[in-house]
């Protein structure tokens, strides 16, 4: 197992294209996307199953080990998350290579 930052990244769901092409602009190795997830915030709650996509959320997991990669992730979401809501989470995890 490797150390590594897991970033964790819930956004409107509109908004998944805008932060594929940023992740893929900081140099992100990857992702997994979770779209249409649930659930309540400050901004009310998000339901999965609205058809149009502006009351439900998606779920960006990323892994890297690479510290300066996580911090330009942060930075660079951080605005967005300012405008639209959502939320970033970063956490050391355990990265079993394969």
């Amino acid at each position: 197992m490797k150390p590594c930052k897991r970033i964790e990244i819930v956004i409107e769901e509109t908004l998944t294209r805008r932060m594929a092409q940023m992740l893929e602009a900081q140099g992100t190795p990857g992702y997994t996307l979770i779209p249409r997830a649930s659930g309540q915030g400050d901004r009310g709650a998000r339901r999965a199953d609205d058809p149009t996509g502006t009351l439900t959320n998606a779920v960006f997991i990323i892994a890297t080990d690479d510290d300066a990669v996580a911090e330009r992730i942060v930075e660079n979401v951080r605005p967005l998350l300012e405008r639209s809501g959502g939320i970033c989470l970063v956490s050391e995890a355990l990265w079993v290579r394969h």
